[in-house]
């Protein structure tokens, strides 16, 4: 994920952090201060989140995977399954306290951006934030994922070779010909 990194401001941008803790809301809340992030609103549970999502006035949600006991998935597939839902397509990050293998494809899989460990750090938020403003990833709507595309970038397929690319037409007369031929031979 490193690159150049290019400042970024959060000056007039909304932010909702979604998490259950008053102690980690106002780290997080200090954190989006310093960096010129305001309003920053909490919510303690995944309702009073989805109302406060729905009234349109979040840029940025953070919310924590544990809220309401694991609700933060949830929460995350509720906005961007809802097409009235105006916070549809904002940047969504997700916190974890207990890293997970599972927890990560669950949350990425819920549709959130990024995921970030927690205790947050401003290095590490700053990291993630600049990386969703200056690396936007095109919106997927399909049946069974909404969401920012998973795919950070286009590595191309291995080998460096498409397979299409090296589709050989079979002609099917050919094919029985052949075998024709080789029953005849014996």
């Amino acid at each position: 994920m490193k690159g150049p990194a290019k400042d970024i401001n959060l000056k007039n941008i909304s932010v909702l952090v979604a998490d259950s803790g008053e102690p980690a809301f106002r780290i997080t809340q200090s954190i989006l201060k310093s960096f010129g992030a305001d309003p920053v609103v909490h919510a303690q549970t995944v309702e009073q989140a989805s109302k406060l999502i729905q009234r349109g006035t979040v840029d940025l949600l953070i919310v924590n995977y544990n809220i309401d006991g694991k609700g933060g998935a949830d929460l995350v597939r509720s906005v961007r399954e809802n097409r009235r839902n105006p916070a549809r397509h904002i940047p969504i990050l997700m916190t974890l306290g207990h890293t997970t293998i599972g927890a990560v494809t669950i949350s990425r899989d819920a549709g959130a951006n990024m995921v970030l460990t927690l205790p947050l750090s401003p290095g590490g938020l700053y990291d993630r934030l600049s990386w969703v403003a200056n690396h936007p990833r095109p919106f997927v709507d399909q049946e069974k994922y909404v969401g920012p595309c998973r795919r950070f970038k286009d590595v191309g397929a291995p080998g460096g070779m498409e397979r299409r690319s090296l589709e050989i037409e079979i002609d099917d007369d050919e094919g029985e010909d052949e075998a024709e031929s080789a029953t005849a031979a014996e």
